[in-house]
This record gives C-alpha cells, sequence and structure tokens, in this order.
C-alpha cells in the first residue's frame, strides 16, 4: 500500500489547496482591452462564437494537466512511503561472524556469496536510494544512511569477525525503511524480526575442529607428560582425521583417527619427549570445509628438578635445611671462594643463593641474595638503616608475594635500595626506604638489603612459601594466558607483547587495562615488570566449530540467490521524473494549439 508522509488531514489540507490554488489561476480572465477595430472582424468573432462549446475540452485538458503537475510535485516533495515507510531507504544487515567463513560447495565462504548477493542488490537499486549498511561484528561502529556508492566502500571494508556474540543494534529495528535485507546463515545470529527479508546463504558443510589442548604429567610418575587433543566432527559424514603435535621437526606425534558424524573425543598422547616451550596442534581432514579451528597453540610448562647452589661461609644454615626439603629442589653447598673458581660457562646450576656474601660479577643464572650491601654490576643506589623495628609494606601484586603476610619482620640492621625503572619493589619500610627488591630481565635476579642473623624472617612461618615463591619466579616458565582471537585483553602493567616471530603488535590501554587485536591464533609474549606472561591465541570454544547449526533452508547453489531488490526506481524519483514528462507534453500541447 502506497501511502505519503504526512497522510493525514495536514496532507489533505494542502491537496486541496494547491487544487483551489491551480482552479483559481485558471479563472482568472485578463482586463478588457478597449480598441478600435474593423467590422469585419467583429462578425468574424460572431461567427466563431458558435464554436465555443465544442472548442471547451481544451480548457479541461489545460486544467488537467496542471493539476497533475501540481499533484506530483507536492507528492515528490512529501516524499511517498510503501505502508509507512520511507520508500527511498534501504536498511541492509550483513552477518559477518565467525560461522560465515565456511566455504561452500562451489568453493567461495558463506561470506563471499552474501557479500556478492548484496552487491547485486544494490547494483539494483536507484541511484537516489539512502542506504544503511549494519553488520554483526559492529566493525561499522556508527551505522547511517548514505549513498549506494558510500555503501560499497563500506562493504569492502567489511571482513569476518571473531566474536561469537554477534550484536545488531537495538535501533536498528524501528529505522523507518520500505525495505528491510538481512544475509545470514543463522548459525550464531539470533531470530529474525518478521518485517526483514531473510536471504539465507546457509549450506552445510564437512567440518572437523580442536576445542581443547592441554597438558599434565602422569600421576605418580612426574618424569613422563601427557597431551589431552579435544576433536570434534561438526559435520553430518563420518571423518577420517589425522592429528599431529608439534615442536620441533623432530618432536611430533601423530595419530589417524575415525568420528563419527557429530561426534566429540578426546585423544590421549605420550609427550614426554616435549621439552618446556610452545606446542602446536593441527587436525587433517580431505573435505574439512572451515579451516579457522584446525589449529591450536599450547606451551608445556614443565616443573623440573631445579639445582641450586647455596654460597655461604657456614656449613650449618637455615636455608640450606628449607632448601633441601623442596621436593624438586637439589641443593649444594659452596663456599665464596668455590664460587669465584666457577668459570662463567661452567656454571652447572639453575639457581644461586647468596647467604651474605657479595657476588663482585653478575651471576649468569638467576640468584637471590641476602644481605646485599652493595653491588658494581647492579645501577642501584644502597644506603645503610638501622632500626629496632621496622614496619613494612608489600607488593601484594607480585608473584613472589603471594599469599605471604610481613606483618610481623623485624630487620635489626641492614641496607635500602634506591628506586629505579630497572627494578621491582618488594618490601618497603615505612620511612626506612626499599628493604627487598626483584630484577626483571633475561637473568632475574632477588635483593634483600639485610642478613637473616640481623632479622627474624627465617623464625616466621611464611618464610618456606616466600623460598618456594622466589625460585618459581626465578627458574620457572612464566604463567600462560588462553584467548580466543579478536581483541584480547591483558593486564595493565604490559609494557610490550611479541608475536612468536618477533613482530611488536600494537598496544593500546583504556581502564586500567591494556588491549591488543589479532585476527590469527599463535602465540605471543607480553612482557610485564613482574616478568613475562604467555598469551596463546586459539579458537577452542565449541560454538566456533558447529558451523552447522542452523535452521536455515540449505543454499543449494549461489546462483541460486534470488535478488530480493526491486529493479527501478524510488517512488519519490517516479513522481519527479512523471512530473517532468507532464511539463513538456503541456508544452508542446500548448504550442500545438490543442490546450488554451
Amino acid at each position: 500500500m502506497i501511502t505519503f508522509f504526512a497522510s493525514s488531514p495536514l496532507f489533505s489540507f494542502l491537496l486541496a489547496g494547491l487544487i483551489g490554488t491551480v482552479i483559481l489561476l485558471y479563472r482568472l480572465r485578463p482586463p478588457v482591452l478597449n480598441r478600435l477595430i474593423s467590422s469585419n472582424i467583429i462578425w468574424k468573432r460572431v461567427i466563431g462564437s458558435s464554436r465555443l462549446i465544442s472548442e471547451r475540452w481544451r480548457w479541461w485538458l489545460s486544467l488537467l494537466l496542471a493539476l497533475l503537475i501540481a499533484i506530483l510535485l507536492l507528492s515528490a516533495a512529501l516524499r511517498p512511503s510503501v505502508n509507512g515507510q520511507a520508500d527511498d531507504r534501504t536498511l541492509i544487515i550483513l552477518d559477518n561472524s565467525p560461522s560465515m567463513e565456511a566455504l561452500t560447495q562451489t568453493g567461495l565462504s558463506r561470506y563471499n556469496v552474501a557479500k556478492d548477493s548484496v552487491m547485486k542488490l544494490l547494483a539494483s537499486l536507484s541511484k537516489d536510494v539512502q542506504v544503511m549498511l549494519v553488520d554483526t561484528q559492529r566493525q561499522i561502529t556508527t551505522p547511517s544512511f548514505s549513498s549506494i556508492s558510500d555503501t560499497l566502500e563500506m562493504l569492502e571494508q567489511l571482513t569476518i569477525g571473531n566474536s561469537l556474540e554477534p550484536l545488531v543494534p537495538s535501533q536498528v529495528a524501528t529505522v523507518d525503511a520500505s525495505k528491510k535485507f538481512i544475509y545470514t546463515d543463522g548459525v550464531l545470529i539470533g531470530g529474525v524480526p518478521e518485517d526483514f527479508t531473510l536471504v539465507s546463504v546457509f549450506q552445510s558443510v564437512p567440518n572437523v575442529g580442536i576445542t581443547r589442548l592441554s597438558f599434565a604429567t602422569v600421576p605418580g610418575d612426574a618424569k613422563r607428560r601427557q597431551a589431552f587433543v579435544e576433536v570434534v566432527n561438526a559435520g553430518s559424514d563420518s571423518q577420517v582425521v589425522e592429528i599431529e603435535l608439534a615442536q620441533t621437526e623432530s618432536r611430533t606425534l601423530a595419530r589417524r583417527v575415525d568420528l563419527r558424524p557429530y561426534e566429540k573425543a578426546t585423544y590421549i598422547f605420550d609427550a614426554t619427549k616435549f621439552e618446556s616451550g610452545p606446542v602446536k596442534a593441527a587436525v587433517f581432514s580431505s573435505t574439512d570445509r572451515f579451516k579457522a579451528d584446525d589449529t591450536a597453540f599450547g606451551y608445556i610448562t614443565e616443573k623440573k628438578q631445579v639445582r641450586v647452589g647455596l654460597v655461604a661461609n657456614t656449613q650449618d644454615s637455615k636455608l640450606f635445611t628449607l632448601l633441601n626439603l623442596m621436593p624438586r629442589v637439589v641443593v649444594s653447598r659452596l663456599t665464596p671462594t668455590e664460587y669465584a673458581a666457577i668459570k662463567p660457562g661452567e656454571m652447572s646450576f639453575d639457581a644461586l643463593v647468596f647467604d651474605g656474601i657479595p657476588a663482585e660479577r653478575k651471576p649468569t643464572v638467576p640468584s637471590i641474595f641476602f644481605g646485599v650491601d652493595s653491588s658494581t654490576w647492579l645501577d642501584v643506589s644502597v644506603t645503610p638503616i638501622r632500626s629496632s623495628q621496622l614496619a613494612v609494606n608489600k607488593n601484594t601484586a607480585h608473584p613472589i608475594l603471594r599469599n605471604i603476610s610481613m606483618a610481623d619482620l623485624l630487620v635489626e640492621t641492614g641496607f635500602a635500595f634506591g628506586v629505579s625503572d630497572d627494578v621491582r619493589t618488594l618490601l618497603e619500610a615505612e620511612g626506612g626506604g626499599v628493604l627487598a627488591v626483584a630484577v626483571p630481565g633475561a637473568v632475574k635476579n632477588i635483593m634483600l638489603g639485610f642478613d637473616l642473623d640481623k632479622s627474624n624472617l627465617t623464625f616466621l612461618a611464611d618464610f618456606p612459601i616466600l623460598l618456594s615463591n622466589s625460585i618459581t619466579w626465578l627458574v620457572d616458565e612464566p604463567p600462560i594466558l588462553s584467548v580466543n582471537p579478536g581483541v584480547v585483553t591483558l593486564p595493565g602493567d604490559v609494557t610490550k607483547i611479541y608475536r612468536i616471530d618477533g613482530v611488536d603488535m600494537p598496544l593500546w590501554f583504556a581502564d586500567g587495562k591494556a588491549y591488543f587485536h589479532t585476527q590469527e591464533t599463535g602465540l605471543y609474549t607480553a612482557f610485564t615488570p613482574n616478568g613475562p606472561l604467555r598469551v596463546s591465541v586459539s579458537q577452542l570454544d565449541r560454538r566456533f566449530s558447529d558451523i552447522n547449526l542452523s535452521k536455515l533452508p540449505s543454499l543449494e547453489s549461489s546462483q541460486n540467490i534470488v535478488n530480493p531488490g526491486l529493479t527501478g526506481y524510488s517512488l519519490a524519483f517516479l513522481a519527479g521524473a512523471l512530473t517532468l514528462i507532464l511539463l513538456m507534453l503541456d508544452w508542446y500541447l500548448y504550442h500545438r494549439r490543442i490546450t488554451q
């Protein structure tokens, strides 16, 4: 049903006024002019007056044309609409969710099929039509009506997103448009409003994907390690799948399995030969039509046996006893002379602990120093302090002091460190300076500015936990953050993040968090003041692999998509064009003496 903008008493009033004005203009008569003319002309007019009645139709034809022209001009100006919606506006929603990356039987992705169909629709619209393009990944942040050429430019810039929660702005449902279309496979997007024309690009295709990758030691045998790989067949046909785990060319595991339709299974691999470091898992199938979930990345963090060298002057040391009690620590005593005799390339320890012994050169392995009074190789100022009791504040954010209370710590004498960007404060005395610092880097160090015999640290119940956390921070692999592709949220103290191939990823900061964006799966390393952070980017969500969960009709061929657009022009444009034609007709009839 075709209506008009303001199809109300106001429109009726305007229309009646326009018609009355045109009729009134046609009823106007020019003023009578008195002229002296020959008598024969008078008789000719008398004779001609008998034909006035037969020629009256010319006046009515001219009036009719004028009324039609006026009505069409008013209609074009007040924007004709269809069913109460603007005829010169079209709304298009394009689904660019991850499932749209699935390949159809023709080799084109669902997204490319939908994109081609949208381009055909735009080509069929009138050039004066305004189009609003909306995507489900919010890559177009503020959708608005624009020209067809601008819409085509935005369409070319859209890509398939990674969010499993597609979102369409709520205000789109109330947009004033005569034609509304949505192009989707119906997998992740919700229900479609009734006033939208649905264009389905769904086609059920084979797909296998990885939905879990993890590692664990064998219970009762810490020397053995297992890898757990969960694989799903998201298609309606059985699949022969090859699963591969790779760390290097020489450390690779593979297995061929059969998966029934829609089957999910977990396979266990003996990964004992894998060392601490990154691991890539992949699945291979000759009929797979969705590659984005075929790879996953993990990281083995091996809590291996730690060889610790205790450098001290005394053989009877509580440090030696506590280190010896730790399950994975093998401790050896060293005198300062024995340590000094070890050449840098001959160091056989994973970590060193110095009990009140200064190091003349920077250790080549991670170290803990108790009672540091000077350091020529570390650019940190050291000043003496003296107090019978110091109130200590601890850096609760640092992993070394996690689950540790230092409220009862007493320090008789020692040294305070100067604060710099190269060190991280661990313990700080109120009014007494920094008592302990952590030095991050390739070779980490922990420094305490007081001797154990000048404090009650060894008598605190948290001291064994402090030693254990210190050894873990010095020698173990950094923590791992597993995330999905897209915008990745990181701790706010991240300063840099690199891809595994060394590419520096752009960071931005907001609300106390750090963020970076990646469309690709892979491994990344972020650096914080407290040490590095491993970031594993993989699509392991089961919803990502379920690309066939749609209730829409199947697309048999991209050529079978019927263009839902109406080829031609908007009603406003047609009204304007018809007005021009009638004006030309009126001009022609007048000059041919057919109308008056």
